[in-house]
């Protein structure tokens, strides 16, 4: 159970108001059980972790399977259940393949999978695991997804991870019997 009870609208000062009508409109809901709930309580910083992780889910250059399985693959490393309840359904939509949802989830070896989608996994739990990312993994990154690709990706990275630390630490879990890992 969340630390903090989901907010509501009219509780909130008028600046935390503005901020979760400005959260609403491109999500399509504020989703008081996620992380803006948790955010919206410090408006202005909520509203710039909002702008970039608006720019990074709806204006990126990644393709959506691309994007989706970073951020599927940041929540599995960090153990955030919440992050990989809300982003598995979004990645099936955006055609990130089972079997790479799979290999993610189980965390099995990425050896029958696509190179790209190796990549991709690759590079996120080489920064979660090891802090790094090894010269050979970059320059396969780079020549698979372009070097505006590779700062997108590792910049994904650090985003869902700063999204799952907020839901790990204040508690935001899943709602009761949801599928996660």
């Amino acid at each position: 159970m969340s630390r903090l009870p989901p907010p509501r609208r009219e509780d909130l000062p008028e600046e935390g108001q503005r901020v979760w009508d400005q959260i609403s409109g491109p999500r399509g809901g504020m989703g008081a059980i996620g992380p803006y709930g948790i955010l919206v309580r410090h408006p202005a910083l909520a509203e710039r972790v909002e702008a970039l992780g608006r720019l990074l889910r709806f204006g990126g250059t990644l393709p959506g399977a691309d994007r989706e399985l970073a951020i599927l693959t940041a929540g599995r490393e960090l153990g955030a259940r919440f992050e990989w309840y809300a982003h598995e359904p979004i990645a099936r939509r955006e055609g990130t393949r089972p079997e790479a949802i799979a290999a993610v989830r189980d965390r099995t070896p990425l050896d029958a999978l696509a190179p790209r989608e190796q990549i991709v996994i690759a590079c996120v739990r080489a920064l979660y695991r090891d802090r790094a990312l090894p010269d050979g993994l970059y320059a396969q990154a780079v020549a698979a997804l372009g070097e505006t690709g590779v700062i997108e990706l590792v910049t994904l990275a650090g985003y869902y991870g700063l999204i799952g630390f907020v839901l790990l630490g204040f508690g935001v879990e899943p709602p009761e019997g949801s599928a996660t890992f």
